[in-house]
């Protein structure tokens, strides 16, 4: 075998080597979604995905000028585009969790105060009043922002008014045992006190 038999043979292992990089890396990306999921789910149980690391690695991949060829080019350009794309999916993927785990927080230290608290006669407790219902209604505008929906599908004093009322109706019908929550209802995009099931 000679110089150039040999030097071909070689660029054809490196090539090799690289397509296995790439796909390794595919891969990789294909299971980080649900490493980012169980992360989210449960951060206390799951170990960071490290997802920027894996972003990092595959903006930074490069063919040897040497190695180029149309193949590895191509797959490589795959991997990048289907990091991209994967990118902003998990960047939403975090930032809903983050809105929802805020929501989830506020919502539980919110809605467990009494209806005076929801509706204080003037010069009683106001200021704990203020506090519980503009909280709520920051939380609606966040489930708005975050589902795409229109954020002045409703004023504030409207939505205080229905809040009032509801929590009245509900304080009037509930039993000792059960407890007023507020969530949101994606089909009439705004948030509805109920009975914690």
């Amino acid at each position: 075998m000679d110089f150039i038999e040999r030097r071909l043979e070689d660029i054809e292992k490196e090539r090799k080597k690289l397509e296995i990089q790439i796909a390794a890396l595919s891969r990789q990306t294909d299971e980080m979604d649900a490493k980012i999921r169980a992360y989210l789910a449960d951060r206390s149980r799951n170990p960071h995905p490290r997802h920027f690391d894996l972003i990092d690695k595959v903006q930074k991949f490069k063919i040897p000028g040497g190695l180029a060829n149309k193949s590895l080019e191509g797959l490589l350009d795959s991997l990048q585009w289907k990091v991209y794309y994967a990118q902003r999916a998990w960047q939403q993927m975090w930032q809903n969790a983050e809105a929802a785990q805020r929501a989830s927080k506020t919502t539980a230290d919110t809605t467990k105060a009494d209806a005076s608290e929801v509706d204080m006669p003037e010069g009683q407790n106001q200021e704990k009043s203020q506090y519980s219902v503009d909280t709520l209604w920051e939380i609606q505008q966040e489930k708005l922002k975050t589902y795409g929906y229109d954020q002045s599908i409703e004023t504030k004093s409207a939505f205080r008014n229905r809040m009032a009322e509801d929590y009245k109706r509900l304080s009037k019908d509930r039993r000792a045992d059960q407890e007023i929550v507020m969530t949101f209802d994606k089909d009439e995009k705004k948030c509805l006190l109920g009975f914690k099931e």
